[in-house]
């Protein structure tokens, strides 16, 4: 039994018998689940009760009295033509997307990272894995978020394991992405609905040549079996000092090979998530294995309730590099990833 609850100007409201369905959606590149709800309203009905709910107000979404959603309305669109509002809510996860600052950190973990930013903006902790690796980074004016995950991108590159960041209620945990318990197997005849598979070499990278901060060439990693299949596919990196280049080139072409994207419908099950994982039994596909969750969307609606997952062979992160890198004498490099500015508002 599913419940939503609304909590607005007048108090804790229970919408579900108003609401048509309801989608509880994640991404493992976005740390804030969403919920999207179609609650029935009117401007000339007068059968229909008025409810409240407005931008801001608490929503709580649960299954068989466990929460599955604890967050905040963002968005709502209204039609004259329409006796349907649509809402649309983040969890605690948007804060920190939306929220930057600027930190320097010095041989610190990134659970002591987390830590620190999230007392500093009023964010409970919950679980969070801590890896026993070190990171110095200086941070400019760039979100929450990207501090945190560069930080276990970063660890990630020494231990070989996978992280996600997630909220539960209140609470950020931070967990290994890794095979639980809550491993469901979903196979034709049962509970699989249906299945889909797209290969393609699109965004491959099967040649790296690496140059340091003078423009010269001193390295060129490459696929030899790659470039036979496929032709050149080559990419620019710039090793800065104290940096492994070759590493890096590995890892960029160990990542960007032959890449498929799996989609699979299957009855409902909360347990399937981003970051968790399912095992498939499909033959007319030949899907058959472990699989990790990419993305997933649950939907109910009309008495039933189905997923949408789109799942890997790999396990793959969210892998975030910004900042600078200190130098011995107190000045900064700028580092070889990404610069992510986010000039956005922030939030509770």
């Amino acid at each position: 039994m599913i419940k939503l609850l609304v909590t607005n100007s007048i108090g804790t409201v229970d919408v579900t018998q108003f609401v048509q369905s309801i989608t509880w959606s994640g991404d493992y590149q976005q740390c804030s689940r969403t919920l999207d709800f179609e609650i029935i309203s009117s401007p000339t009905d007068k059968n229909l009760p008025a409810i409240k709910c407005e931008l801001g107000n608490s929503v709580i979404f649960m299954q068989d009295n466990r929460t599955l959603f604890d967050g905040y309305v963002f968005e709502r669109q209204k039609d004259t033509g329409s006796s349907i509002i649509n809402i649309t809510c983040y969890d605690r996860g948007i804060y920190l997307k939306r929220n930057e600052a600027s930190y320097k950190f010095k041989n610190t973990t990134p659970a002591a990272i987390a830590k620190r930013i999230c007392t500093d903006f009023g964010i409970q902790l919950g679980s969070v894995v801590a890896p026993n690796v070190k990171v110095s980074r200086n941070f400019i004016g760039v979100s929450l978020y990207s501090m945190i995950q560069t930080a276990y991108t970063l660890a990630s590159e020494a231990t070989g394991k996978k992280y996600l960041m997630r909220f539960t209620g209140s609470k950020l945990n931070i967990i290994e992405k890794a095979v639980t318990n809550e491993t469901l197997v979903i196979e034709g005849g049962s509970n699989l609905m249906s299945a889909s598979t797209t290969e393609s070499i699109s965004n491959m990278v099967n040649q790296v040549v690496i140059y340091n901060d003078k423009d010269k060439l001193i390295s060129t990693q490459k696929d030899s079996e790659a470039i036979k299949l496929y032709g050149v596919l080559q990419s620019y990196l710039k090793q800065s000092k104290g940096e492994n280049g070759i590493a890096k080139a590995k890892k960029l072409i160990a990542d960007n090979g032959v890449s498929q994207k799996i989609t699979i419908e299957n009855l409902g099950n909360i347990a399937n998530i981003t970051g968790g994982t399912v095992v498939v039994r499909e033959p007319y596909t030949g899907l058959y294995g472990l699989f990790y969750i990419d993305s997933d969307i649950h939907t109910w609606k009309k008495g039933q309730y189905y997923n949408k997952l789109v799942v890997n062979f790999k396990n793959i992160m969210d892998e975030q590099e910004v900042g600078s890198l200190p130098n011995k004498d107190g000045s900064k490099t700028k580092s070889s990833g990404t610069w992510d500015y986010i000039n956005k508002p922030g939030g509770k």
